[in-house]
């Protein structure tokens, strides 16, 4: 549709529900769609021409981006409209839940089982982006970006600054500062900074505080808890030398699921399992385990 106003007649607007550096989010019914919808309008505030046009870009590598994936993880774009005056929206599946952290900041630091759950489902979408030719890196990895589904599902919104891998041209810098890696800082990202910022994540799940730029995590420092394993992995993940870091998203996952192993044999050694987390050693963690465990975590902190 050439006009925006006609394009409108599409949804109902119910209301904001965020808003960020390039754009306000509303809850709207699709009547095409027969849904409720996300629908993302870039909205810049600035005088200065070239951070306009780059937000324009930014937007539409968003949506073309999005457009291509199709994974469990990745929230799915569903429409996009360019108006003549300058508009523009990206209309997406509304996914129910929780930011992470939002749980974090409501109910406090995650223990080691739930953080290798989350951490296996980040790793399953990172895996299939930096698979992807060519590769696609994130670059916005932090628990703002990743919601908790009802159905336990770790889904990554946001895809405002993630970008397709051109070795040869540098990167818009873009940087989350205590996320982001020192390389990405120099418009210089690769999948291996995907690993850093998820690396970061981690450790902050552990702890409930807040990251310090371009510094190594270490979260057992600050929880004595954590499982030692997971401990050196995100110790490794958050290396300052790229190549001194784990080498690919796949390589991470089937860590991660080792340490899983580690710590639901222990739970079965003491018998400190929590009640309808039903597990063997040997499986992967299903979805819905990591929904109950945190569910059933926040009612005992609400009593």
């Amino acid at each position: 549709m050439d006009n925006v106003k006609n394009w409108f007649q599409n949804y109902k607007f119910l209301k904001p529900i965020g808003s960020g550096g390039m754009g306000i989010v509303y809850l709207a019914y699709a009547i095409d769609f027969s849904r409720e919808v996300v629908v993302k309008q870039l909205m810049s505030k600035s005088n200065d021409p070239y951070e306009n046009s780059e937000a324009i870009r930014l937007f539409k590598r968003e949506a073309k981006i999005l457009s291509k994936l199709n994974h469990p993880g990745i929230v799915p774009i569903l429409d996009y409209h360019a108006s003549s005056d300058g508009k523009y929206f990206l209309v997406m599946d509304y996914i129910k839940g929780k930011d992470l952290s939002v749980v974090l900041k409501n109910f406090g630091a995650f223990d080691s089982e739930a953080v290798v759950e989350i951490g296996i489902q980040c790793c399953q979408v990172l895996s299939y982006i930096h698979l992807q030719v060519p590769a696609i890196i994130y670059r916005d990895l932090k628990p703002s970006n990743l919601i908790l589904t009802p159905e336990g599902r770790v889904v990554f919104i946001d895809f405002g600054i993630a970008r397709i891998v051109n070795f040869n041209q540098a990167a818009t810098k873009v940087v989350t500062s205590g996320y982001s890696p020192p390389e990405q800082y120099y418009g210089k990202p690769e999948p291996r900074s995907d690993l850093y910022a998820l690396g970061v994540t981690l450790g902050h799940l552990l702890t409930g505080i807040k990251p310090k730029p371009l510094t190594q995590s270490n979260p057992l420092k600050d929880n004595k808890t954590i499982n030692l394993h997971l401990n050196d992995l995100i110790f490794r993940l958050t290396n300052y030398n790229i190549d001194d870091r784990p080498a690919t998203a796949q390589v991470v996952m089937l860590e991660l699921k080792e340490i899983f192993k580690e710590i639901k044999g222990y739970q079965r050694q003491t018998q400190t399992s929590i009640p309808g987390l039903v597990l063997e050693a040997s499986q992967s963690p299903e979805p819905l385990t990591l929904w109950q465990k945190i569910a059933d975590w926040i009612k005992k902190r609400q009593k």
